[in-house]
């Protein structure tokens, strides 16, 4: 099969390659290029200061390019040698928000086969989404080949999400979605991706939420071409982490039919970005965790007035500094 991103042997459907998923975003045409930082200037000081504590997007080029992985992930015999022959599921189409749409069609096989099949190009789109790596599981030999980040440190844990999981995939976009809990360095290890971004405080909120966590482009339907969303595009190629900060809704679509690699890092958010009310994202982190009642219903009322207090006062400092 041809190396291409375009399937030209059916009649084209929406599978999220091209144009297909950022078209559904108005304006897209003029968003502006999402900031660019160079690893080699960026210090974990500067990254809080400049990026995680304000909650800003980036792309950081360079961000990963002395990771071993990125030669030895290119090689199949790499996998074959590294990982067991257990069994995985893998899916023959872009990733999905909704579960009974992303689980059509997917096959439960061994993993060398699903490496040989990942390598030898047999299907238009083939993805193996959201493994956990960690110590002792099935991927562990893979943390050595990833060894973290010269801007930061690698003691923060996660608060919900995994430390470490990648995507392995030929051709596979990702729908929109975004983070509700813990900061992300989405690092490119092979193959080249292009992002779009939405920032956090877009207008009708609820209603651009419903629509894209929904799918609802897939049923034909379009936002409004009234709103102003300030779509920025990223271009993540080999050796990149772009940064996702939480709250910022964001598509993921393959630059090549290359066979790629994408390894997302989390760690824990500062705790005042939990007390931000104002935003519709941070209200819809606490109606979903105290309804319908849960383990977690119990403490969301506490955790609130904490973080809101915090929001509260890093907003007075950062009120007096500016007036200094």
């Amino acid at each position: 099969m041809k190396n291409l991103l375009e399937n030209t042997e059916t009649q084209k459907k929406f599978d999220g390659l091209g144009n297909d998923m950022f078209s559904v975003i108005p304006g897209i045409s003029n968003a502006k290029d999402a900031p660019i930082v160079d690893a080699s200037s960026l210090d974990q000081e500067s990254f809080y200061k400049n990026w995680v504590l304000p909650n800003k997007a980036c792309l950081i080029k360079g961000a990963i390019k002395h990771w071993p992985a990125i030669n030895k992930f290119k090689e199949p015999e790499y996998w074959l040698s590294v990982c067991e022959d257990f069994d995985i599921t893998v899916y023959p189409h872009m990733n999905y928000n909704m579960g009974e749409r992303q689980s059509q069609d997917s096959e439960d096989i061994s993993f060398h086969g699903a490496i040989k099949r990942l390598f030898s190009n047999e299907d238009y789109i083939l993805s193996i989404p959201s493994e956990k790596v960690e110590e002792g599981n099935n991927f562990s030999e893979l943390i050595k080949d990833t060894p973290g980040f010269s801007f930061l440190s690698g003691l923060m844990k996660p608060r919900m999400y995994d430390q470490r999981r990648f995507f392995m995939y030929r051709r596979a976009a990702t729908a929109w979605h975004y983070h509700n809990i813990d900061e992300t360095l989405m690092c490119q290890i092979n193959g080249g991706k292009k992002v779009a971004i939405l920032p956090p405080d877009i207008p009708d909120p609820k209603y651009v939420n419903d629509f894209l966590m929904n799918e609802h482009y897939l049923e034909g339907k379009k936002l409004k071409e009234n709103l102003d969303l300030k779509p920025m595009i990223a271009h993540v190629e080999e050796g990149d982490a772009l940064y996702i900060p939480p709250y910022w809704y964001h598509a993921v679509v393959p630059m090549d039919g290359e066979v790629g690699f994408t390894y997302a890092y989390c760690w824990k958010s500062p705790l005042f970005k939990f007390g931000e009310f104002s935003n519709y994202f941070v209200r819809r982190l606490y109606k979903d965790g105290f309804w319908p009642l849960k383990n977690t219903s119990l403490i969301m009322p506490f955790l609130g007035f904490y973080t809101g207090f915090l929001y509260t006062i890093i907003k007075i400092k950062r009120l007096f500094v500016r007036a200094a």
